[in-house]
């Protein structure tokens, strides 16, 4: 079982630059609004929920609970900041076995590998706390996002049009990719 609130993981990016990876505490309410509302709306209009509103943000970090969602966040360590954030969301019910991914990178620490470590580290979070399967739903024409999965070990199952919509209306299509965490016979439940 993982210790939550002992772990942290230093990474080393691309450009030499520093991080620590750890998860998300109830401290850090100001730096994730803060990473939310730098983000230019062209990033944040494609994600699941409105993290440009103050309240979400603030409900998220009140209601912190690890054993739902595991927030990973990554900190520059010479600032102190909050760059980059990965969610684990686990299933519920029949779907227990099942984590989904999410992945918010600051642009500034995009192309550096960040969001490739975060995932690596996703996925052996997932593993530790026995789930079998993780998903992501990725925009169709996010194609370096869906290649970057599939270097993973993410598959794309199924392609669904029109799945996701904008604040504004307009359609995108969107891949659903899976990866296999480990065997069935290997979990704990």
């Amino acid at each position: 079982m993982i210790n939550y609130v002992a772990y942290r993981k230093f990474v080393t990016l691309k450009s030499g630059k520093r991080v620590m990876f750890r998860f998300l505490n109830e401290q850090d309410r100001e730096g994730l609004i803060q990473l939310f509302q730098e983000a230019p709306e062209e990033d944040t209009r494609f994600l699941k929920q409105d993290v440009k509103d103050r309240k979400l943000v603030n409900f998220w970090v009140d209601h912190i609970n690890y054993r739902k969602v595991l927030p990973l966040v990554a900190v520059d360590l010479e600032t102190n900041e909050l760059i980059a954030d990965a969610t684990l969301h686990r299933g519920k019910h029949a779907a227990k076995h099942i984590g989904e991914v999410r992945i918010f990178v600051s642009r500034s620490f995009r192309n550096l590998g960040l969001g490739s470590m975060m995932l690596d580290e996703i996925i052996h979070l997932a593993f530790q706390e026995n789930l079998l399967l993780l998903k992501a739903e990725v925009l169709a024409e996010h194609k370096k996002v869906i290649k970057a999965f599939r270097t993973k070990g993410f598959e794309i199952k199924a392609h669904l049009d029109d799945y996701f919509i904008r604040k504004d209306g307009v359609a995108h299509d969107v891949v659903l990719m899976m990866r296999h965490v480990q065997k069935r016979d290997e979990a704990e439940f």
